[in-house]
């Protein structure tokens, strides 16, 4: 059954099997869903952050479970930093809840396999810690005659938290970031799992709690961006000479204004194309693309004939 947060333009589409996760369903994500769902429904959550948070990731990992049994176990098991096996055997048998009163407090998520484990995760974005927080729950799980019992603290970073009295080993620390890599390390299969975990992913993401790895190519990378600015700006003076030409560079993009009628550059969120539009890209009636993944011979040409199809680019997009 497909799930009603699914959008139902994608129904059709998403009951049939894939071949390639990452290349149809993810074109059909991006063409249809335009918005994440994630980011949409946090509007109506401002003044609760950390509540939304815990809501949404508890119901990630609810799908996950139920749709991909074993990689949702891997993935509790890394989120608590216990064996998979000791912890937790069978999805079904596992409870999680939000906002959970005890008399110490009110853990924010609560993880519980039966009789045999329960974990309390206490949530953190911008804010610290309540008055020995941490050490109320603490003390909850050593009275609690259940065999295994965790506490994990998760925040957006290492050094985020300071207001505990508890030594390393007597909690599990996380990251925003280390659940997102998790998330991104798994094979997951199941189509359902990949909307939600897409729209999980970039609202992360938004809120600055996932991190992309620098790599080696920075190195390279930079540079070759600056020229491409560069080379963009020669392709357009050469097409239209007599027009007026201005370089932006904002917070999310790179280009020119060309006679203050179009824009002509690239958006950082989407480096691998060029865009043409008008309206000075605000809300374009008119685009162009010229897509770098599509046009992949297009590195192994010489400078000249780079610019030389760029030139072309512009000249077949833009009457003069």
């Amino acid at each position: 059954m497909i799930s009603p947060a699914l959008h139902p333009r994608c129904t059709a589409k998403v009951e049939r099997r894939l071949d390639s996760k990452k290349g149809f369903y993810f074109r059909v994500y991006n063409k249809i869903m335009a918005s994440n769902l994630f980011s949409s429904l946090a509007k109506y959550a401002s003044l609760q952050e950390e509540n939304f948070l815990s809501e949404s990731l508890v119901l990630l990992l609810r799908i996950i479970l139920e749709r991909e049994k074993e990689h949702g176990l891997d993935l509790l098991s890394n989120l608590c930093g216990v064996k998979k096996k000791e912890w937790f055997c069978k999805p079904l048998d596992i409870e999680l809840s939000t906002q959970f009163s005890i008399q110490e407090g009110r853990p924010d998520i609560v993880i519980r396999d039966g009789n045999k484990s329960i974990v309390f995760i206490e949530v953190k974005h911008d804010s610290g810690l309540g008055d020995v927080q941490l050490e109320r729950y603490s003390d909850h799980l050593t009275n609690s005659p259940i065999l295994n019992k965790r506490l994990v603290l998760l925040t957006r970073s290492k050094s985020s938290i300071q207001e505990t009295s508890l030594s390393a080993n007597q909690f599990h620390h996380i990251c925003w970031y280390q659940i997102a890599g998790w998330l991104s390390d798994f094979d997951f299969q199941d189509v359902i799992v990949l909307y939600f975990l897409r729209n999980f992913i970039e609202f992360l993401k938004e809120k600055d709690m996932s991190m992309e790895k620098v790599t080696w190519e920075y190195i390279k990378g930079l540079p070759a961006m600056i020229n491409l600015s560069n080379m963009l700006g020669t392709a357009i003076s050469e097409v239209f000479p007599e027009k007026s030409l201005r370089k932006t560079v904002g917070a999310n993009w790179s280009g020119y204004y060309l006679d203050g009628n179009y824009f002509i550059g690239f958006r950082f969120n989407d480096p691998l194309v060029i865009v043409i539009e008008d309206n000075n890209g605000t809300n374009p009636s008119y685009k162009k693309d010229f897509i770098f993944e599509e046009e992949v011979q297009f590195f192994s040409l010489s400078a000249g004939d780079q610019l030389e199809s760029i030139i072309s680019f512009i000249k077949n997009s833009i009457e003069k």
